[in-house]
């Protein structure tokens, strides 16, 4: 944990070729750092590459082999709270958060927690599958998540947002509330600390 500004790490969730995550990110990014006073470093799950889990031993057992492994647990470990900026796929989330959750266990616990989803009808079932398992691995989730409706005029030809920055403008009161709530949670960490 950080003791001077607060460090949030957003993680797009998507790994698609092609996706919108990563714009959306990339203007979320400066919001939540205003709102929060902290600084905010985006992980994207593709540049990060996690194949599919292959640690040897369970990762409650915090004994990881892995380099690639090691280097997420360290990137999660030394954030003070973590935003998740995931997709609906198929009313639940992508399988590459699940398998970047399940990477890890200890660093997830009393973690303060954000997430953001987004879709056709805004990521709400994802939200709810999500859920149960930020639960488990005891994250302190911001409620209600963040849910950004996208419309097929959002879209250009190829796939991507036409005016991110427009999007992420419309859902600012939500973003900025989440914010505050994230920057309480994050007091309420270093109080019990």
């Amino acid at each position: 944990m950080s003791t001077t500004t607060p460090m949030i790490r957003l993680v797009v969730a998507s790994t698609r070729p092609v996706r919108v995550g990563d714009q959306l990110a990339e203007q979320i990014a400066p919001r939540l750092a205003a709102a929060t006073g902290a600084n905010v470093e985006v992980t994207d799950l593709a540049e990060l590459d996690l194949p599919f889990l292959d640690e040897p031993r369970m990762p409650a057992l915090g004994d990881y082999q892995q380099e690639h492994t090691k280097r997420w647990a360290q990137l999660i470990e030394g954030s003070d709270a973590v935003v998740f900026v995931s997709p609906q796929y198929n009313g639940g989330y992508p399988a590459s958060l699940k398998n970047a959750i399940d990477f890890l266990y200890a660093e997830w616990d009393d973690k303060p927690g954000l997430l953001i989803t987004y879709g056709g009808r805004g990521g709400g079932m994802a939200a709810e599958a999500l859920r149960n398992v930020f639960a488990f691995v005891k994250m302190r989730m911001v409620e209600p998540p963040v849910a950004i409706t996208l419309g097929q005029d959002d879209y250009g030809p190829d796939g991507r947002l036409v005016d991110a920055a427009a999007v992420v403008a419309r859902n600012e009161p939500g973003l900025a509330a989440a914010g505050s709530a994230l920057a309480a949670e994050m007091a309420a960490e270093v109080s019990e600390s």
